[in-house]
């Protein structure tokens, strides 16, 4: 099997409302910014995620299957 539709079956599709634009983000892993106004966003559980400061910042942000329910900020992500 295609090592591209193995990961596409096996990850969650994050869906995420810019709160600048309203727009839909959707990707297989968090955005670090909105698709249409280019607006910056802070990865999920930021605050438990920064305080190793080896980690570069795009490092923080999860793929879709890493993410739970409780995880996500209601009104504003979907895991899908």
């Amino acid at each position: 099997m295609n090592e591209k539709l193995k990961n596409i079956n096996h990850s969650k599709i994050i869906i995420k409302v810019c709160h600048v634009c309203y727009r839909l983000n959707e990707s297989y892993k968090e955005p670090l910014k909105c698709q249409h106004c280019h607006k910056s966003f802070l990865p999920l559980n930021y605050f438990y995620k920064v305080h190793d400061q080896s980690i570069r910042h795009e490092e923080l942000f999860a793929e879709g299957h890493e993410l739970h329910e409780e995880d996500l900020v209601k009104g504003i992500y979907v895991l899908w």
